[in-house]
């Protein structure tokens, strides 16, 4: 299953640890726009805090992490950035993650009930998420 991965997700996967294996897992194709691991890395020491992660396991943990989500520049979906902050009105901050779900027609896995529907794009919650794999 294709899913856009929001930033929100992967730091509950390095934070708590309770996403890891689904996120890993082989039955998810999961994407995410440039910027994402330029989000983690800005709050890696909040991350470090948080999870009580030392600077090696959170390193190994990214790395897996980097390696499982790919990540596709902003060249190829921003002539869909207008739509998709048109869709989002206010918070236009996720428009890229929006922008690229609208060009791979794929859904978005995220924990914001904001975006139970946006548009054309549907967007899961990690429960959901799990039930369809």
């Amino acid at each position: 299953m294709l899913l856009v991965v929001d930033a929100n997700i992967v730091f509950s996967a390095l934070v708590a640890g309770n996403l890891t294996d689904l996120i890993l897992s082989s039955k998810l194709e999961l994407i995410g726009p440039e910027l994402l691991f330029t989000e983690i890395k800005k709050h890696k020491e909040e991350v470090k805090t948080k999870s009580k992660l030392t600077e090696l396991e959170f390193e190994i943990l990214l790395s897996l992490l980097e390696r499982k989500i790919r990540i596709v520049l902003m060249d190829e979906f921003i002539s869909l950035l207008p739509k998709a902050e048109e869709l989002l009105g206010e918070h236009k901050k996720d428009a890229p993650y929006i922008a690229l779900a609208l060009k791979l027609r794929c859904s978005f896995w995220s924990y914001e009930k904001r975006f139970s529907k946006i548009g054309s794009v549907e967007s899961l919650t990690t429960k959901e998420v799990r039930s369809i794999i």
